[in-house]
């Protein structure tokens, strides 16, 4: 009798599933690509994961310093997982591709949009501005998913005159 508990006990234990929890993994390299001068994305190293930003003039000034921007309708946080790599232009057509295919994507509920700008200069005449972008407090939701940071560095975006 004992070996047949040890041998149900065994089984119970060792036949767990763990669902089908997948989680994003976030590492995305430090380029941030733009289409046009308010839609910015991040990619991984696979470019299946994809970190989007859409932003209008008033996010992205020649006024130098620090700006925040709670997320909003104005401006949107979106992340997409795909199932093939997509290429820098993908953002940038008005319809976007049949393929690849969007397996899962997470809207930004919550969060701050940190923006330091600041000046370009060549022989003291100002060429462009460089735009350092984080996020604070930045909340993803889907029926499915929550994830949460407390800092997400976006990276820097840079526009010339």
């Amino acid at each position: 009798m004992k070996k047949l508990i040890t041998l149900f006990l065994a089984f119970t234990l060792f036949s767990c599933n763990d669902g089908d929890f997948d989680v994003p993994a976030f590492q995305f390299t430090n380029t941030v690509n733009s289409c046009g001068e308010y839609t910015l994305h991040i990619a991984n190293s696979s470019k299946t994961e994809v970190l989007v930003l859409s932003l209008n003039d008033k996010h992205i000034s020649n006024i130098e310093g620090t700006a925040t921007y709670p997320i909003s309708t104005s401006l949107v946080v979106t992340y997409r997982l795909f199932d093939a790599a997509i290429s820098t232009k993908y953002f940038c057509q008005s319809i976007p591709p049949f393929s690849p295919n969007v397996i899962k994507e997470l809207e930004a509920k919550e969060g701050t949009v940190n923006i330091i700008t600041s000046a370009i200069t060549k022989d003291a005449i100002i060429t462009g501005y460089k735009y350092k972008i984080s996020i604070s407090n930045f909340l993803l939701l889907d029926n499915d998913s929550r994830i949460f940071f407390e800092t997400f560095d976006i990276g820097t975006f840079t526009k010339t005159l």
